[in-house]
């Protein structure tokens, strides 16, 4: 066990320092702190803080399944946490869900300290349950199918945050928020012409990202959202060029084989996720066949697919609607969302939007185009990545905190709802820039100094002008051979000084793979932006794309207009360094999980950042190790034209500042 993990199940929390308590909207007359303005509730003997178990039912099916004979109601089990409070108090919501697998917050923290400097994901079910002393009411439930909103508990099951099903949950709560309004001392809206109106944000990373989209874009209530880690499109998350990403599937549908009736950990869920994890996970020993979507649509659509048959086209509405690409692309269309809303046009959405640089399931660039969705449709919305996310468990990643350079992210996430739902103004929320990258160094992470690029755009593609760097490369051709055993590596440039970064979106404008000697199935190229520095080779933020045997011009299942986009990366780069593209025959991201005897021997967090904690060592057995099976041959051959990196000077380039911080940091108060 990484020590860093474990000291995070035994820490103490930090003394108690003046936090606040603000009960309504309004600028600030107090000068501005770097991270909320310090105020005390007046009354001679305030309500303490605490946290309270509710459930509510709503009128949304368990399922929309026929064959699991769903009820037509679903019971949402949620934790509301409220800050210490005088009688005439109000304050706004922050509502909060959990991972995949994973349940809600239960109880509070023991006061208000922020915690930079720890693991990413764990820092933000801190600043969860510190929030209160902040000055804010925390509503923490549990999405259906998980934790106490399993059909045994009368809720429902896991759709993949279907817009029909677990948005529609979540607004429910927000009712229930609003007719409870008085009991809990909630903000409430009744001039602003919406019905039921609260001030509420919304906080949560990976699958509480995901909720976070479709509720933003179909209830007028949200005010401010904080979107952590999370997708954009579920097809290219778990199948970009159309091939598999085997070990984070398997990993994913873990969680939805391992909950019994007394489990709390992992999801009860609708048949075709059922059927689709029997196809690709270790139920099925016949799983490292599943190399494409091609495969595994054949393979659940057989009349032998239990507990269901599904068919291709069911299984491609379902995750293609669950997801802001949806919403986009209909918009873009003139087509209706089809979830009851008035207008399919997305409204201005204040956005916080975290991603993570070395996050391998949720990449970078999942979060650049959430970001300009969101951004186009007039909002203020702000883009942040870190070397936090979902790691790949079989690497050896370690996961990062969640800041960027000097900006602190749990601070930054205090200050925007201070901001946006409290209108108050602080240091941390004006120093927030529009973007920022981080350029950690890829290696040694975590374990390298905060590093990041200040901007007011993401750069994607070869940049021009002041400060940019042009690194474009017209055309390649590259062969890998069977079992090679290093990565072949063509170089676009050679850096010359010390004072450039890459921070941005990588583009290729068309790419072709065919199979080599030797093949003996489709070839799938996996490729990644690479540096060649004093002999070594790396590979940028540990990012690969994969392409299935064809012809590309742009990203498969997106459809927003792009060229291919790789995932974002960010990395300081040295003079003499070579930056170019690596081409891999094999990649521990798309291996086969296929026996059962050995995660605990994996390093710790691998995956934990599911939901932000370790799994229990009898779950965590179930895997193995999967280096030993990477021997099935793909050979390929890469023709490729239109290469570009987005390679800058920091401070040279427009509107663009070079910032670091410190490796870590004291708890903030």
């Amino acid at each position: 066990m990484d020590v860093r993990r474990a000291a995070g199940w035994m820490r103490v929390w930090g003394v108690l320092g003046l936090v606040g308590f603000l009960s309504a909207c309004g600028t600030s007359a107090t000068p501005k702190t770097t991270a909320y303005s310090q105020t005390i509730p007046k009354c001679a003997s305030p309500l303490p803080p605490e946290a309270q178990q509710f459930t509510l039912t709503d009128d949304i099916p368990q399922d929309f399944d026929a064959t699991v004979d769903p009820a037509p109601q679903t019971t949402i089990a949620f934790t509301v946490m409220l800050p210490e409070r005088c009688a005439d108090n109000r304050f706004p919501i922050v509502l909060q869900s959990h991972g995949f697998g994973g349940a809600r917050q239960t109880a509070l923290a023991a006061d208000g300290t922020l915690y930079p400097q720890h693991a990413g994901l764990d820092s933000i079910d801190e600043l969860t349950t510190a929030l209160p002393y902040h000055g804010y009411i925390v509503i923490s439930f549990d999405e259906r199918g998980h934790g106490e909103s399993q059909p045994k508990d009368g809720g429902g099951y896991t759709r993949l945050i279907d817009p029909a099903a677990e948005t529609q949950d979540a607004r429910a709560i927000l009712d229930w928020a609003y007719d409870h309004a008085s009991e809990i001392q909630a903000q409430t809206q009744d001039d602003t012409g919406i019905a039921k109106d609260v001030r509420v944000g919304t906080l949560g990373y990976s699958y509480g990202g995901a909720f976070q989209w479709p509720l933003a874009a179909l209830d007028p209530r949200v005010d401010a959202i904080v979107p952590i880690a999370s997708w954009h499109n579920l097809l290219y998350s778990v199948a970009p060029g159309h091939v598999m990403k085997q070990s984070w599937a398997q990993i994913l549908c873990l969680f939805a084989t391992i909950p019994s009736d007394l489990a709390v950990v992992g999801s009860i869920n609708t048949p075709l996720v059922d059927t689709m994890c029997n196809q690709i996970a270790i139920r099925n020993p016949f799983a490292f066949t599943m190399r494409t979507l091609d495969d595994l649509l054949d393979a659940t659509s057989r009349d032998t697919a239990r507990p269901r048959p599904i068919s291709a086209d069911e299984f491609m509405t379902f995750f293609g609607t669950h997801g802001l690409n949806y919403f986009r692309n209909q918009q873009a269309a003139g087509e209706p969302w089809g979830f009851g809303e008035k207008q399919a046009k997305l409204r201005p959405v204040p956005a916080l939007i975290l991603q993570g640089n070395r996050d391998n399931l949720f990449n970078m660039t999942d979060g650049y185009w959430n970001w300009r969705y969101l951004r186009d449709a007039g909002g203020d919305v702000r883009f942040m990545t870190m070397e936090s996310g979902h790691l790949n468990p079989l690497a050896g990643q370690i996961e990062g905190t969640m800041n960027c350079g000097t900006v602190k992210g749990v601070n930054a996430i205090v200050a925007w709802f201070d901001e946006k739902l409290k209108g108050h103004d602080t240091l941390d929320y004006d120093t927030l820039p529009q973007v920022c990258i981080s350029v950690a160094d890829t290696v040694g992470a975590p374990d390298v100094p905060a590093a990041a690029v200040e901007l007011d755009d993401v750069p994607v593609g070869s940049q021009s002008g002041d400060g940019a760097v042009p690194a474009t490369l017209d055309s390649l051709d590259v062969t890998v051979p069977a079992t090679a055993a290093q990565p072949q590596f063509v170089p676009v440039l050679t850096v010359q000084g010390d004072d450039k970064v890459i921070a941005g979106i990588p583009l290729i404008r068309s790419l072709t793979v065919t199979p080599g000697a030797g093949a003996v199935h489709d070839a799938i190229a996996l490729v990644g932006v690479g540096i060649r520095r004093n002999g070594q080779t790396l590979l940028v933020d540990q990012q690969l794309t994969p392409f299935q045997q064809g012809a590309y011009t742009a990203n498969d299942d997106i459809n927003e207009g792009d060229p291919i986009l790789l995932p974002g990366v960010g990395e300081r780069l040295r003079d003499g360094d070579e930056l170019g593209l690596l081409f891999y025959e094999q990649s521990p991201q798309y291996a086969v999980v296929v026996s059962a005897d050995g995660l605990a021997n994996l390093p710790e967090g691998a995956v934990s950042l599911l939901f932000g904690k370790p799994l229990p060592i009898p779950i965590a057995s179930i895997l193995e190790p999967p280096f030993d099976v990477l021997t099935n041959p793909n050979p390929y051959s890469v023709t490729a034209s239109g290469i570009e990196l987005p390679v800058i000077v920091p401070g040279t380039y427009p509107h663009s500042t070079y910032t670091q911080g410190e490796g870590s940091d004291a708890p903030v108060q």
